[in-house]
């Protein structure tokens, strides 16, 4: 599932929110934000290695001229 990052604030904002009255719930929902951001961080990084590898030439290391 990817979030927006649009998505990520408006969950920060709601957990702000809560954490005034209910600080367990924010915890839980600070908890799953958090989740979702870092499996969204490493789906990013994930696209941006393969597209590193098919930009990346082979090199000779067979030392030949």
């Amino acid at each position: 599932m990817d979030f927006t990052w649009e998505k990520h604030l408006k969950l920060s904002k709601i957990v702000s929110n809560t954490a005034d009255k209910n600080q367990g719930t924010a915890l839980a929902l600070m908890g799953v934000g958090l989740l979702l951001l870092s499996n969204d961080l490493l789906s990013q990084e994930r696209q941006l290695i393969a597209v590193q590898a098919t930009c990346i030439e082979p090199t000779d290391t067979t030392g030949a001229t």
